[in-house]
């Protein structure tokens, strides 16, 4: 008989049609992995025409990847619910200047294709923030999304897990989330929630060298990386929430009544 276990959490983010989306528990990384390969790899169009499926080691190169990104303790997953199956995934990064995040991260990858996708995206993200003006850009980056299929168009269900990235941005004091779509399904996804559409990169003049290494995916309709962005705000601590404002008034009364008796204390 099949040993069926519950899968542990310690953060329930959001539930939604009874199936809750929680944080990823580090005992469940390779489950995790094996569902990313089957469930978002070996399903993107993107991946299977840039020939990713016949590269050397690709599962390899993959599997760390995403095991990666699962040890900044950041991701998300839905399971079903009775609570033994994961039903969706998020791979979440806090991306940050001062890690220096968008220069170790490809670097550390295989010289392959799959690398020059993750040079694309810091490249978007290095225009972007040229763009606006500004020299820091850090944010919680969501690297790939694994969703049921039944589930992809879906509103309510893409509301409520973008709306879990942004709560986990804000938990990670990340001003921001990213979300860089391949793919124009990834995009038709992103057009159903409240992201803002902020950059862009067209795969046919993208270029490495002398080549433009996704000119092929014009003839899939696929023309663009597109980067979606939303803002949040930080967590506030509790007492600064509403409520608390005799509080305040008390404890900044109590801090002047001891300046005072500091300095009479001096004087004497």
């Amino acid at each position: 008989m099949e040993d069926v276990r519950t899968l542990r959490y310690d953060i329930q983010w959001e539930v939604f049609e009874g199936m809750q989306i929680v944080d990823i528990n580090s005992k469940y990384y390779d489950m995790v992995i094996e569902f990313m390969w089957s469930h978002s790899f070996l399903k993107s169009l993107v991946y299977e025409s840039l020939g990713l499926f016949d590269v050397p080691n690709m599962k390899e190169t993959y599997s760390w990847y995403v095991r990666h990104i699962l040890r900044n303790e950041c991701s998300v997953m839905m399971i079903s619910e009775d609570e033994t199956q994961i039903r969706a995934v998020g791979l979440l990064e806090w991306m940050t200047e001062e890690w220096h995040s968008w220069v170790f991260f490809p670097s550390s990858l295989p010289r392959n294709l799959f690398q020059q996708i993750i040079m694309m995206k810091k490249e978007l993200i290095d225009a972007t923030k040229a763009n606006m003006g500004i020299s820091t850009y850090d944010a919680l980056f969501v690297h790939e999304i694994a969703f049921p299929d039944e589930l992809y168009f879906n509103k309510d269900f893409l509301t409520t897990i973008f709306d879990v990235f942004g709560f986990v941005a804000q938990h990670m004091h990340m001003p921001r989330v990213n979300f860089i779509a391949l793919s124009s399904v990834d995009q038709e996804a992103a057009s159903l929630i409240e992201y803002d559409e902020i950059g862009r990169t067209i795969y046919s003049i993208y270029k490495v060298g002398n080549t433009r290494p996704f000119d092929i995916l014009r003839e899939l309709d696929e023309m663009y990386a597109l980067l979606y962005e939303l803002v949040v705000s930080p967590v506030l601590k509790y007492i600064e929430m509403p409520g608390f404002e005799e509080f305040h008034e008390a404890l900044e009364a109590r801090l002047a009544k001891e300046a005072a008796e500091k300095r009479h204390d001096d004087d004497i």
